[in-house]
């Protein structure tokens, strides 16, 4: 972000996997305060991280059946987040990850 010449950019929320906007103005905003990283979460998914992130939770949003939810401790950064149902669904079904009733 060296260049001061900003154009709107599309980017993919990596909790919703939306595309969302991060306008030049933002981008502006990013450089005046020093952020190095352009976001990685869509505005509704970092709200929503944010809230959670004060009563000592964090957001994710589950690869099986889309609904957000939260979880104790970070989520994971090389799988996919599931939330409690489809995690006690998992154990029921034995881990069958590739099962087609799994993921609806």
């Amino acid at each position: 972000m060296e260049n001061t010449s900003f154009e709107d950019k599309v980017l993919v929320c990596k909790s919703c996997q939306n595309e969302f906007d991060w306008s030049a103005k933002e981008q502006a905003y990013y450089l005046k305060r020093g952020l190095q990283k352009q976001p990685q979460k869509c505005a509704a998914c970092r709200q929503k991280a944010n809230k959670l992130r004060d009563s000592s939770m964090f957001y994710v949003h589950c690869g099986f059946c889309e609904q957000d939810g939260a979880m104790l401790a970070p989520p994971p950064k090389d799988q996919v987040a599931i939330c409690e149902n489809c995690y006690q669904d998992l154990l029921k079904k034995g881990n069958d990850l590739n099962s087609p009733s799994v993921a609806s």
